[in-house]
């Protein structure tokens, strides 16, 4: 293209070839000159104006508040949970993971935030985070523990009953025959009202 430029010029003017070159060379600066400072311009003028740096502003916030919900793990119920979720919880090694699903299953299932303190090797720290990502149903029905039927083993395993209030409970029984309510457990040796609350959801007649 500059070829054919360069030929009409040498045409109209009757300019030599050095001649040519020249005054295609000042041509071409002058347009240089005179254009580029107008893109420039325009450029600045639409990567500057209020309106776009608004629009800037606004899409990085979305996409900051996409990365962060992202990250916010959705409540999982723990009576229900497998490992996995729990090792999604920020410093939840797998040990301990693994031994709140035990304590969860020695229980019968968990009633009550307050149980996750008996978890042993359980930070504080880390049971607020437990606390904060998982659920527990209201009304959710623990495994229950037959007071007339276990056996001294099947008593014994729960973590609220210790062997001695496993041997007072089949004793009772050899005794006094089966339990006709709940509230019988108050009648056995070392019985106390905090124990009593803490293991009346687990029991059955």
């Amino acid at each position: 293209m500059l070829r054919k430029i360069k030929q009409s010029i040498k045409k109209a003017f009757h300019f030599s070839n050095r001649e040519s070159n020249s005054l295609l060379a000042i041509v071409t600066f002058m347009l240089v000159a005179v254009i580029a400072p107008k893109v420039v311009q325009l450029y600045y003028r639409w990567t500057y104006r209020p309106d776009h740096c608004a629009d800037t502003a606004l899409l990085d916030k979305q996409l900051a508040l996409l990365q962060a919900n992202s990250n916010r793990l959705v409540p999982f119920d723990i009576n229900s949970a497998t490992a996995e979720p729990l090792l999604a919880i920020e410093g939840m090694p797998q040990p301990l993971a693994l031994r709140i699903l035990r304590y969860r299953d020695k229980l019968g299932g968990f009633v009550s935030f307050d149980q996750y303190k008996e978890v042993y090797g359980l930070s504080g720290h880390l049971r607020t985070k437990l606390m904060q990502h998982t659920t527990i149903r209201k009304g959710h029905p623990p495994k229950k523990i037959s007071l007339n039927q276990a056996t001294f083993k099947r008593l014994a395993a729960h973590p609220y009953i210790s062997y001695a209030m496993a041997q007072a409970i089949i004793d009772y029984r050899k005794r006094k025959g089966k339990f006709t309510t709940l509230r019988a457990i108050q009648n056995l040796p070392g019985y106390h009202p905090d124990w009593g609350k803490k293991i009346m959801p687990y029991l059955s007649l």
